[in-house]
């Protein structure tokens, strides 16, 4: 886990990484966090090592189905994304592919 002792990243607690979630069947959406858990903001990408089609993500609504998308489209292997949310229980994720993987890491909010 990584410190920000100062500058901008200093008014956040920690980053906690090393998350994934993983979309069994596509077209299915998942909750990426069935507890409540608070934010700062949260990276986002595709695990590489995944079975190769692309994420949707978003708030309950999420579609990866194609034709019907609804959400952020993450292409495994580009750069991560943030997203300012507050909440990881707010994100969910759909799949293109069966076996799709997320990979997040959050910010963790001051005390």
């Amino acid at each position: 886990m990584a410190y920000w002792t100062t500058g901008v990243g200093a008014a956040y607690g920690r980053i906690i990484s090393g998350r994934s979630a993983k979309v069994v069947a596509a077209g299915t959406a998942i909750q990426v966090s069935t507890t409540s858990v608070a934010i700062a903001g949260v990276w986002l990408s595709g695990d590489t090592e995944g079975a190769g089609g692309a994420l949707v993500v978003g708030d309950a609504n999420v579609s990866a189905v194609e034709g019907a998308q609804q959400g952020i489209v993450i292409i495994p292997g580009n750069a991560p994304i943030f997203l300012p949310i507050n909440n990881l229980n707010l994100l969910y994720v759909d799949s293109t592919a069966n076996d799709g993987r997320l990979c997040y890491a959050y910010l963790q909010p001051t005390a």
